[in-house]
């Protein structure tokens, strides 16, 4: 999440949060995709259809 200045600890919590949140899985390699925030609002989407 290089947009938010996250760091790689930062960015796993950040998406194990969001897959907790919405009950939703990401694989690692798309989590590792996601720089913006848009990216990772538009995984979120993608995943809850």
């Amino acid at each position: 999440m290089v947009d938010l200045g996250a760091d790689s600890l930062d960015a796993v919590e950040l998406i194990m949060a969001i897959e907790e949140a919405f009950d939703i899985e990401i694989p690692d390699e798309e989590a590792e995709s996601m720089t913006t925030p848009a990216e990772c609002v538009a995984a979120i989407k993608t995943k809850l259809g």
